[in-house]
């Protein structure tokens, strides 16, 4: 349901996986910039406006900035639905502000980027090793 939801909104994710409690969402097309700086206003700006949290790929460690973790744990499908739409509204008012021709060459160059290598170096909990204490 998030997923077909955010595919809806424009928005795609890194769908690598069968189960969990959170997504990682590629905004990338969606920043002002290719920069971190940009990727934390973009984030505040749906925090603020839209009232959805997630989380700056930047604060999971992530080196590309435009990627987001959204946690769906807790929360009812009503509520993620609520929260889907959100999200497409707050995308089609970006989508409007830019010409049809550059929201255009914008989809086209997030279909064309590949994933980046730190999705891959992301540690899973079996890779991890025990902590002493």
């Amino acid at each position: 349901m998030l997923v077909s939801g955010l595919e809806v909104a424009g928005i795609g994710c890194l769908n690598k996986s069968n189960a969990g409690l959170l997504c990682w969402v590629d905004m990338r097309h969606l920043l002002s910039s290719n920069t971190f700086e940009a990727e934390m206003e973009f984030r505040k700006r749906i925090v603020y406006d839209v009232k959805l949290n997630i989380s700056a790929g930047s604060s999971c460690h992530c080196t590309e900035p435009g990627w987001f973790r959204v946690c769906f744990a807790n929360m009812s499908e009503e509520t993620l639905r609520v929260a889907m739409q959100r999200m497409k509204v707050f995308v089609e008012s970006i989508s409007h502000v830019c010409s049809q021709s550059n929201h255009q060459a914008l989809n086209n160059s997030r279909r064309q980027r590949p994933l980046t290598k730190w999705v891959f170096r992301l540690p899973f909990q079996h890779d991890r090793e025990p902590e002493g204490r």
